[in-house]
This record gives structure tokens, sequence and C-alpha cells, in this order.
């Protein structure tokens, strides 16, 4: 269940890519003729060792304020994996969560207005000041009126789905904004020596507001000791009280002529979009996540369909959280490579098979464990989390894979756009196959009412019964397993037929020289 929505939204929000501008020039063709495979060694930015060895004096103070920013970042993607928790909780249906998921596609889509935010500021606040204290605040707002009418929102008798998703859309489209001006403020704002710091800050903040809005949350709500809507009110005071600290943070000025143009930046985007190499390799991004859907969208949603307490279910999500963040660097001697796709093909059958799994946590729920006199099942969470662990090894790898592919291929001349469109349709490759598996999914599976009790012709019917009825008569609406089990179990075929399709185009797309990944900009 380890790429089910909530450990979805933990991954992407952790191994995001930069959008800090980086300046256009003219581009050369000198090195056009340089083979891929030494392109990644070429220096990029500041090196993590020098990093490192240098003093922190001076930006202590920027660092803790990163860290913060970074961290409110995370909250509210943790409340709305909390969120999805709750409404499947509640009888949502899978294509209620199919809408619910649509929330969070701002971070996939910003590459539209980012060069609106690097470009339009008030001098005399900041370029980076401008966007950060009314966002800041909004964001708060919106909170603080998501917690008095959340009580509306969600609720035994049938939760507004759309209204949710909608609110919870307009906040990502914030923090993604917000993550456009923090991201190229910290290019400035550190010390060159420790300006490889703002990837940690970004890593470790986000990690934290995500933990403590989803694991957290959910753990202490198991116990009474806070509710939602307390705790969404809690948090947009933080991050009304946040906009203080950006206000006094003094900004850089910026230099006349620094920054580029919007319409400039928007050609730019489009001539990058435009080369044969990067389509190629936009139709493997855009292909890639479909075998593994089921398995990684539907389980944890079948998980607490069967019972399983949301609780524990958070639980081993934060156990997973070292694993999560270790992986990248152990296996980055495979991925740091000449040829990082290399290793998917490789692993990638092995990564079908192991999604077989899916079926069987589902399968094998303990009878009655979300009773609440039930004893803890170890075993059975034993295994869920070994299962999780290795799929999860084998996403990573993956998934680090493709960043390193990323990061060898782009021309370093526009790096900050051609890795946010790189990222962008990588994002985007996962989030149609996830919304489109929800909506699939709940469209051919049986539903039924579960949980009524009185005479045998009422709950014979129960089988007839709609979502509401079901609801206003004390039972549970859920949909029938057989469409999610031969989902799961098509995805080594699936998993097959795409690596047959797509393993010459990567071998393409790794070949060659660096020409093919330029854009050429007539005189």
């Amino acid at each position: 269940a380890e790429r089910g929505r909530s450990r979805r939204a933990f991954v992407m929000a952790v191994t995001r890519s930069r959008t800090g501008r980086i300046p256009t020039r003219r581009i050369t063709h000198d090195d056009d003729r340089a083979p891929l495979s030494h392109d990644g060694d070429q220096k990029r930015g500041v090196s993590s060792s020098s990093t490192s060895s240098s003093s922190l004096k001076g930006d202590r103070g920027s660092i803790a304020l990163l860290l913060l920013l970074y961290t409110l970042q995370g909250v509210p993607m943790g409340l709305s994996a909390s969120v999805s928790f709750i409404l499947q909780e509640k009888g949502a249906t899978y294509a209620e969560q199919g809408i619910f998921s649509l929330a969070s596609w701002p971070f996939s889509l910003k590459i539209l207005w980012a060069p609106l935010v690097d470009a339009l500021y008030v001098r005399s606040i900041g370029q980076r000041r401008t966007w950060l204290i009314p966002l800041q605040c909004v964001v708060g707002a919106t909170l603080l009126w998501t917690a008095e009418n959340v009580g509306a929102l969600i609720s035994d008798e049938g939760s507004d789905v759309r209204t949710l998703a909608g609110v919870f859309f307009w906040i990502y489209a914030l923090l993604a904004s917000q993550d456009i001006a923090v991201d190229g403020w910290a290019l400035t704002m550190l010390s060159r020596e420790n300006v490889g710091l703002a990837s940690t800050c970004n890593s470790v903040g986000q990690t934290a507001g995500f933990f403590v809005s989803f694991t957290g949350f959910l753990v202490l709500n198991s116990y009474g000791s806070v509710g939602l809507k307390g705790f969404i009110t809690f948090w947009g005071f933080v991050f009304l009280s946040s906009a203080v600290f950006v206000f006094l943070k003094k900004e850089k000025p910026v230099k006349p002529g620094a920054v580029e143009g919007v319409a400039d930046s928007y050609r730019q985007a489009v001539s990058i979009a435009r080369l044969p190499a990067v389509l190629k390799l936009c139709g493997v991004l855009v292909t890639r996540a479909i075998a593994f859907s089921a398995a990684e969208t539907i389980t944890t949603l079948k998980l607490l369909e069967r019972g399983v307490p949301k609780q524990h279910m958070a639980s081993i999500s934060a156990m997973m959280t070292p694993v999560s963040l270790c992986l990248p660097l152990i296996v980055a001697r495979w991925t740091g490579g000449p040829r990082p796709l290399d290793v998917v093909v490789k692993t990638w059958m092995f990564r079908a098979v192991a999604a077989l799994g899916a079926s069987a946590v589902v399968l094998f729920v303990p009878a009655g464990v979300g009773d609440a006199n039930a004893a803890i099942p170890w075993a059975y969470y034993a295994c869920v989390f070994a299962w999780t662990s290795v799929y999860a090894g084998l996403n990573t790898i993956h998934f680090v894979s493709f960043m390193s592919f990323y990061s060898r291929v782009s021309d370093a001349d526009m790096g900050g756009t051609y890795m946010t469109l790189l990222n962008t349709v990588s994002n985007l490759g996962y989030k149609w196959v996830e919304t489109s598996t929800m909506f699939i999914i709940d469209a051919v599976s049986e539903k039924r009412c579960e949980g009524l009790r009185g005479k045998a012709a009422a709950v014979a019917a129960a089988a007839a019964m709609d979502k509401a009825t079901c609801l206003a008569k004390g039972g549970r609406f859920v949909s029938g397993d057989r469409a999610f089990h031969l989902a799961v179990l098509a995805t080594p075929f699936i998993a097959y037929a795409w690596l047959k399709l797509a393993r010459a185009h990567i071998n393409s797309l790794q070949s060659g020289s660096m020409g093919k990944w330029k854009v050429r900009v007539r005189n």
C-alpha cells in the first residue's frame, strides 16, 4: 500500500524538483557531440562536500525560516491524506476518492504559472516576499474557513466531496505558488557555500510537516486527543503567524535585468517541449505508471474498507519514512551511472511481480481487525510492512533512476525550466493514472451495504441499496473486491507489454550525444 493515496503525496512532496530560475543565454554547440555518459560529470552548482564542510555562521536564521516554510508546505499535504482516510471511513466511493485526488494536481501543473511568480513583483517589497506574505495569509484564512465548515463537509450521513476537493485544490495551488517562491528565494537567501542545504531543508521540512499532519493527527485523533476542526484551526493560525517572519526577513534586491521576462520563459519551455528526444521521454513518462495503478492507488483504501484502523495504517506509513529517505542514498551507486534507466529495465518485472502482494495483503486481513477489543495482529502487520518495504525499494529505485536521468540530460543553460518541465510530465503521468484508476474501479465494481442489523429481508435487500439509504440506516457502503484483484493480477502482463514497447525507446534516449537534448537558438 506504499504508493497509495497518502504515500504518493509523501513521496512527491519530499522528492519534487527545484523550480528556481536559471537565466537563459544563447546556446553554443561546441559540446553538442559530448556523449551522455559524460554529461552527468559536469559540475552543476555547489557540491555537497563543500556544503558539508562549510560554516553555518550567518545562515542559521535563513535555514530556520526555510525549514518553517517547507514544513508548512507539508502540513496541508498531510491533512489532505488524512481527509482521504476519513472519507473512506465515512463510506466514500472510489469515484469520490477520484474526485478528491484532483485536489493535488496543482503541483503537477505549476510550470504553467511559475514564470509569473518569478517575473511579477513589487520592487520595494522584494521578488519573493511579494508573493509569500499574501500567500501565507490566504492559506491561513482558507484553513480557518475549512475548520469552521468541516463538520458540514464531512459527516456520517454523506460528505460534500466536490466542495472538499475544490477547497484543497485551492490550497494546493497556493502551496505550489509558495513552493516556486521559496525555492527561488533559497538560491539568494543562503550564502554560496551553503546553498546546497536548500534541498535538505525542503526534504526535512516537508517530511516533518506531512508526518505531523498525517501520522500525528490520525494517531492523536484515534485516542480522542484532538479533532479535525481544532487541528486545522491551529495550523491556520500558524500560517498567519508565519507571514510575520517572512515580513521581518530582509530580501536581497534584484539586479536590473536579472529577471527573465514572462514571454521569454514560456517561449523557452515550448522550445524544450518540441525536442524529439523530450517528446519520446514524455511518452515513456505518461505511460509508465499504468501497470501498477491498482496496487498503488486502491490497496490502502481497500485495507481501510476491510476494517484496518486508520491509525494503524498511519503507523505503518510512519515506519516507512526512514526507508523512503535512506533508499535514495543506498541505490545511488546503481542510479548514478552513465545509463541510469538500465536499472529500471532490469528491475521492472521484479516490481510487477511484487505488486501482486497487494492482493495478498487485502485477502488476508484478519477478521475483526477493527473491533475495539480486538488484539493487534502483529504477524499480519509485519507481513504488510515487509511487502511494503520490498515494493517501496523497487519503486524508489525507478523513481530515483528517472530523476538521475533528468539531471543528466537537462541543458545546464536552462536547467530550471528543463527540470521543472520533465518533473511536471512525470507527476502528470502518476496523477492521471491515479485519478482514472479510481473512477474505473468504481464503475466496474459491485456495490453493497454492510453492517445492517435486523430483519433478514432488510439485510438481503442491502445488495441493491443506494449509498444514501445505506448510510441513513447505519450501514457501510462498500465496493466489491473482484475488479481490484483482477486489475492487480493483470499487473505483470501489462508491465511486460509496456517493457516490450518501451525498451527500445529507453535505450535510444540513453544513446547518442547531448546535442539532441539542446535547444538551438538562431542568432
